[in-house]
């Protein structure tokens, strides 16, 4: 699991392994205080799968940051 700040945002990134397959599916979490309330988006459901947990939460960190610029 990894943690980030980026633009005033809290990204925690994470990835699950698949047993069978022996792959990695990331995952992750943004949240954010806007005038005193608590928001959150989560990215999910991705089909992606990776050899290693660090490349999985690195693909969806880079997701997560996309989604904030995206989402000011």
């Amino acid at each position: 699991m990894a943690n980030l700040y980026y633009n005033d945002r809290l990204i925690i990134s994470y990835a699950s392994l698949n047993q069978s397959t022996k792959t990695w599916s990331p995952g992750a979490e943004i949240t954010w205080t806007r005038d005193g309330r608590r928001y959150s988006h989560t990215i999910g459901g991705l089909t992606d799968r990776f050899k290693s947990s660090e490349e999985a939460e690195n693909f969806v960190t880079s997701l997560a940051k996309m989604w904030i610029d995206a989402n000011p």
